[in-house]
C-alpha cells in the first residue's frame, strides 16, 4: 500500500506540471498490413498488436494470450503453472520460440506461460497447426513465437515502469538501450513479487445451517501462494559488415514460489506446503548473412536449467518433514544452420539442419526415485516456394529426424496463397500436412509410470483461410476465418495402470476440428479513434479410442478441460491522450472428466472474464508519462480454470509507465 499511495503523490504533482501536446502536433498511427509473407505459402500467423503489447508490459504471457487470442488457457491459479492448448490439443502440442530457439522443458514437454514477463518481447506471433513447420516439428498444436529487439532509433533511451496492486503485488520493469554506428544493446532488469493471498467463497467445503437448512460456505484465504520472479535479459545487434548482422541474447530468470492447495483440502495449515524454486540460463548467437539471391543463418544456443520442488509437513517433536523434494537439472543445446536461395524471382529453395542435445537429471531424495538421460535430436528440412503467376504461389516442404536413436516418420506439407479479388483484397490460404512429436523424457522414463515403449505421436491436418483487408478514409477493417481438421494417432496419456499408479501409454485417437474468426477495426472521428478487435473459435476435440479402454461413454466425447465456444473482444477509446480500455474473454463449459458428466464435482461452468483500463498520456520536455489503473474481473465473478483452484474476485492495479526519449 505504501509504494501504491508513492506512484499516486508522484504522478499527481506530475500531472499538475505536464502540459498536453498541442492538436497540431497529433499524428495518427500509421498500420501496414503485408500480403507477402516470408513463410511459405498456405501458411498463416497472428501477431499481437504492437499497442496491445504496451499496455500488457506488467503481465505473463498466459494473462496476454487469454484475453487477445484464441488459444485456450489452462491456469492452475494466480501465479501458478499455465500451459496454453492450440485447437484442442494438448500443452505438450504447443512450442515456443525465442529468437529462433525452443524453451520448451525437455523433461516436461510444455512451456509454463506464467513465467514468461510480456516485458521482455516486442514481437509475440501465434502459429497455428501445420504453419509451425516452417518452424520446427513436434508442435501438433501450434507454436508461439517471441522476438527480442534492441531500437537503433535513438543513441540512448531509458524506459522505467512500476505498479502496485492488490494481493500485496509489486512489479517493477527497467529497460536501457544503446545506440551505436554498428552495435545496439538493449538490457531489461525485471522483478515481479506477490503475496496473492486473495479471499474466495471456498463451495467444496460447508456446513448445514440448523436453523435455515442451507449451506453455509466459509470464506478463506489463498494461504501459501505468494511468488516472487527476477531476472535480467541482456540483447546485443552488431553489425559485421554491410551485409552481415550478429546477435546475441542471454536471459537470466529465477522463480520462487508456494503453490496453492486445493480448495478442497481440510487439514491444518501446517501440512501438504508445496513449494517450488527454479533458476534457468538461456543464451543465444544468430549469425546472419544477407547475399545477392541468398540468406544464410547460423546460431547456436543453450539452456541450463535447475529445479526443486518440496512437500512439507509438520511433524510434532520433529518440525517440518519432507514428504517429498524431488531435484532435477537440464541441459539443453540448440544448433541451427540454414540457407534460403533464390532460384529466380519466382521460386525459391530452402534447406535446413539442427543438431539438439538433452540431458535430463532427477531425483527425489525421500522417494529414491529418478533418472539420467541423454536425447539427441537430427533434424533435417528442405522447402521449395514458387509464384505461378502473380496471385498464386504453392510450397512443399519435408522434413526427416532422428530422436533418441529413433528414426521418426516422414514430415511433409504441401500448401497454397491465392490472392483473389480484383484489387486482391481477399487472401485465401490452404494446406495439408503431416506431423510427428516424439515423447517427452518423462513419458519415457518417470519413475514411476514412465513407458520407455511409448510410439511418436502422429498428426494429418488439413487447414484453410480466408483474410479480406479493406479501408476507406479513416476507417480500416480486416476481418479473418480458418477452418481446420487434425487427426491424431498413438496420443499420448497418462492413465492408471494394474499395478496401482499412473502410467503413460498411447492409447488415444483425437480428431480435433473447428474454426476460428478474428476482426481488426479501426475509425477515426474528429479527435477520437475507435478501435474493436475481436477473436472467436469453434473447437471440438473428440476422443475416439478404444471402447474397451474406456468405455462407451467417454467414446466421441470432448476432451477433459477443452471448451468448445470460446473468445475475446477488446474495445479501445483515445482522446487527447486519454485511453479507455474493456477487454472480455468468454469460455463456454468445460468438463475434466471423459465421460462429460454434467455433475458439480466433473464441471466447470462457462465464464465471462471483463477487464477495464483507464490511462492518460503526457509529457514533460525529454519525457514522456504514461499513468494506469487495470480493473480486472470488473464485475466480481466467481470461476475456475481448473478444477479445486480458486480464482480472484475483482482487483485492481495502478502502473506507471516513464520513457526518456
Amino acid at each position: 500500500m505504501k509504494h501504491l499511495l508513492t506512484i499516486v503523490i508522484v504522478m499527481l504533482c506530475v500531472t499538475a506540471f505536464a502540459d498536453d501536446p498541442p492538436d497540431t502536433l497529433y499524428i495518427p498511427q500509421l498500420e501496414i498490413f503485408s500480403a507477402k509473407p516470408e513463410h511459405p505459402a498456405g501458411m498463416v500467423a497472428m501477431q499481437i498488436d504492437t499497442l496491445v503489447l504496451q499496455n500488457e508490459r506488467a503481465v505473463s504471457m498466459s494473462d496476454l494470450l487469454d484475453a487477445h487470442s484464441t488459444v485456450f488457457i489452462k491456469n492452475e491459479g494466480r501465479g501458478a503453472l499455465s500451459t496454453v492448448s492450440f485447437r484442442g490439443t494438448a500443452a505438450s502440442h504447443t512450442d515456443v520460440l525465442w529468437n529462433g530457439m525452443s524453451i520448451r522443458s525437455p523433461m516436461l514437454g510444455q512451456v509454463d506461460f506464467s513465467l514468461l514477463p510480456v516485458f521482455l518481447f516486442d514481437d509475440v506471433t501465434l502459429k497455428p497447426g501445420n504453419s509451425t513447420l516452417s518452424e520446427t516439428s513436434g508442435a501438433l498444436g501450434g507454436a508461439v513465437l517471441l522476438k527480442t529487439k534492441a531500437d537503433g532509433s535513438r543513441p540512448f533511451s531509458l524506459d522505467f515502469l512500476t505498479s502496485a496492486g492488490s494481493y500485496s503485488t509489486f512489479n517493477n520493469f527497467i529497460k536501457i538501450g544503446i545506440a551505436g554506428k554498428s552495435i545496439n544493446s538493449d538490457t531489461r532488469v525485471y522483478d515481479i513479487q506477490s503475496k496473492n493471498d486473495f479471499s474466495f467463497k471456498n463451495k467444496n467445503i460447508a456446513t448445514l445451517n440448523p436453523e435455515t437448512g442451507a449451506y453455509d460456505y466459509p470464506v478463506v484465504k489463498n494461504e501459501h501462494a505468494g511468488y516472487h520472479i527476477y531476472g535480467i535479459q541482456q540483447f546485443f545487434n552488431l553489425n559485421l559488415h554491410k551485409n552481415g548482422l550478429l546477435t546475441a541474447v542471454y536471459w537470466y530468470q529465477n522463480t520462487q514460489r508456494s503453490l496453492p492447495r486445493l480448495n478442497t483440502y481440510e487439514g491444518d495449515d501446517y501440512s501438504n506446503i508445496n513449494k517450488q524454486y527454479e533458476s534457468v540460463h538461456r543464451g543465444n548467437v544468430r549469425y546472419t548473412y544477407l547475399g545477392e539471391k541468398g540468406k544464410l543463418t547460423v546460431s547456436s544456443g543453450f539452456t541450463c536449467k535447475k529445479m526443486q520442488y518440496l512437500v512439507q509437513n509438520l511433524i510434532s517433536g520433529q518440525g517440518f518433514v519432507y514428504a517429498s523434494n524431488a531435484f532435477s537439472k537440464i541441459f539443453s543445446s540448440y544448433n541451427h544452420a540454414g540457407y534460403r536461395y533464390a532460384l529466380s524471382e519466382k521460386q525459391s529453395i530452402e534447406i535446413g539442419y539442427d543438431f539438439n542435445y538433452h540431458s535430463v537429471a532427477t531425483l527425489d531424495s525421500v522417494r529414491l526415485t529418478g533418472y539420467d538421460k541423454i536425447r539427441r535430436e537430427h533434424k533435417a528440412m528442405i522447402s521449395w516456394n514458387g509464384k505461378w503467376t502473380e496471385r498464386f504461389s504453392t510450397a512443399v516442404l519435408v522434413r526427416k529426424e532422428r530422436a533418441g536413436g529413433v528414426s521418426l516418420p516422414l514430415i511433409g506439407y504441401a500448401g497454397f496463397t491465392w490472392l483473389a479479388g480484383k484489387k486482391s483484397n481477399w487472401t485465401i490460404n490452404g494446406n495439408i500436412a503431416r506431423n510427428v512429436r516424439y515423447p517427452g523424457l518423462n513419458d519415457l522414463y518417470w519413475q514411476p509410470g514412465g513407458n520407455p515403449a511409448l510410439k511418436p505421436e502422429e498428426g494429418i491436418s488439413a487447414e484453410a483461410s480466408a483474410e479480406y483487408q479493406t479501408g476507406r478514409g479513416n476507417l480500416l477493417f480486416y476481418p479473418q476465418i480458418q477452418i481446420f481438421y487434425n487427426n491424431i494417432n498413438n496420443w499420448i496419456l497418462w492413465l492408471p495402470a494394474p499395478a496401482g499408479y499412473w502410467q503413460a501409454q498411447n492409447v488415444e485417437k483425437v480428431v480435433a476440428k473447428g474454426l476460428s474468426f478474428g476482426f481488426k477495426s479501426k475509425a477515426r472521428w474528429k479527435k477520437v479513434t475507435v478501435a474493436l478487435n475481436g477473436n472467436y473459435a469453434f473447437t471440438r476435440s473428440l476422443n475416439f479410442g478404444n471402447p474397451e479402454k474406456w468405455g462407451d461413454d467417454a467414446v466421441g466425447k470432448q476432451l477433459p478441460y477443452i471448451p468448445v465456444h470460446s473468445g475475446n473482444i477488446m474495445i479501445s477509446l483515445l482522446w487527447k491522450g486519454f485511453k479507455l480500455d474493456y477487454v472480455n474473454n468468454s469460455y463456454s463449459e468445460r468438463y475434466t472428466t471423459s465421460t462429460n458428466n454434467l455433475t458439480r464435482r466433473d464441471w466447470l461452468y462457462p465464464y465471462f472474464m471483463n477487464n477495464l483500463y483507464l490511462s492518460k498520456d503526457f509529457g514533460i520536455k525529454k519525457a514522456d508519462f504514461s499513468l494506469q489503473l487495470k480493473i480486472y474481473n470488473l464485475f466480481n465473478e466467481e470461476y475456475r480454470s481448473v478444477l479445486g483452484r480458486p480464482m480472484p474476485g475483482r482487483n485492481y492495479l495502478l502502473q506507471l509507465t516513464i520513457h526518456l526519449k
